[in-house]
């Protein structure tokens, strides 16, 4: 006769198990929620085609929307690099604009010797040297990023193609710690918050990418709508949407458009931050249900404890409890 094994067990064995799998946890949670999000449309797909044939459509899609930004932000800023290392900032004219600027412009003219420095120092090639080391760093992680991008998409493809198989493995292996029942519940509030967080995502993006589109074009941007779709689509990396406005920033101010350059930095960072702030957690509430602060501090806290990867676990793991603690 066997014996059941202790649930905590059980648990505890489960977590030494994945333990080797932490490096990963990025691209392994991203694959899990964006297989939750796709699976309407995979099942539709599947009416009419083969399953692989279904899921590899659908990683397709997330492919190009992953790839987008990416590309946009390369094609951009390639052309425009070796520009700004060659060009010199006429020190003289800047101050006279900045002077003459609403608002802040008496307060930069009582300081008029401190922003001649100020520019002076910081000539586009002074600062592309001085931070070079740090242009390196953010390509490697751009590159790790790419890496682990590569790999949630692989997930992504096996998790819809095999979605059978790996629903019951899950739900089987829920059904050993707890009740069936409650397996059931957990595995349908799973769904449904990890869907509310992909539609806050996107939802996000929309909002950067529509509110940039007149800040770009008012400001003389070149190619503004492609410096828009970036924006909008990094918004979905913290600090992506930071890349994008400093870069587009600098040159504006490279080309003599300082007030401009200056703000497209600000107005820019104010739709970002609204966006994450206002925008995104309501949307996730509202498809979830659940209050907007509850929302709110859900996002912020899971970045806070789990990096990146929090953007996605923290709001699925509140918006569960919630509903199976509370709502069932």
């Amino acid at each position: 006769m066997t014996r059941r094994l202790d649930p905590w067990f059980l648990a505890l064995l489960a977590a030494l198990g994945l333990l080797p799998f932490v490096p990963f946890a990025v691209p392994i949670v991203a694959a899990l929620a964006l297989a939750a999000a796709s699976l309407p449309f995979q099942v539709r797909l599947e009416a009419r085609m083969p399953a692989w044939l279904a899921a590899s459509l659908v990683t397709l899609a997330w492919t190009l929307l992953a790839a987008l930004p990416l590309l946009a932000l390369g094609a951009l800023l390639a052309p425009a690099l070796p520009r700004l290392a060659q060009v010199r900032l006429d020190v003289d004219a800047l101050t006279r604009a900045a002077v003459h600027a609403p608002w802040i412009g008496s307060l930069l003219a009582a300081h008029q010797d401190a922003v001649r420095a100020w520019l002076t120092q910081n000539q586009p090639p002074l600062l592309l040297q001085q931070h070079l080391a740090e242009i390196r760093l953010v390509g490697e992680h751009v590159l790790t990023l790419l890496m682990h991008a590569l790999l949630a998409l692989a997930l992504l493809w096996a998790v819809l193609w095999q979605r059978g198989h790996v629903a019951h493995a899950l739900r089987s292996s829920l059904a050993r710690i707890v009740s069936p029942a409650l397996a059931d519940r957990v595995e349908h509030h799973v769904l449904r918050a990890t869907q509310a967080t992909i539609v806050g995502s996107l939802g996000l993006a929309l909002w950067d990418l529509l509110l940039s589109l007149p800040l770009f074009a008012l400001a003389g941007m070149p190619r503004w709508y492609a410096w828009s779709i970036a924006v909008g689509l990094l918004s979905v990396i913290p600090g992506g949407t930071g890349v994008a406005l400093v870069s587009a920033a600098a040159l504006l101010a490279a080309q003599d458009h300082l007030l401009p350059g200056l703000a497209v930095l600000a107005l820019g960072h104010v739709i970002t931050l609204s966006g994450d702030v206002l925008v995104k957690p309501k949307l996730i509430g509202a498809t979830g249900h659940a209050p907007f602060l509850l929302v709110l501090l859900a996002i912020f806290g899971g970045l806070a404890m789990f990096g990146m990867v929090g953007l996605i676990l923290g709001p699925v793991l509140v918006l569960t409890a919630r509903a199976v603690v509370f709502e069932d």
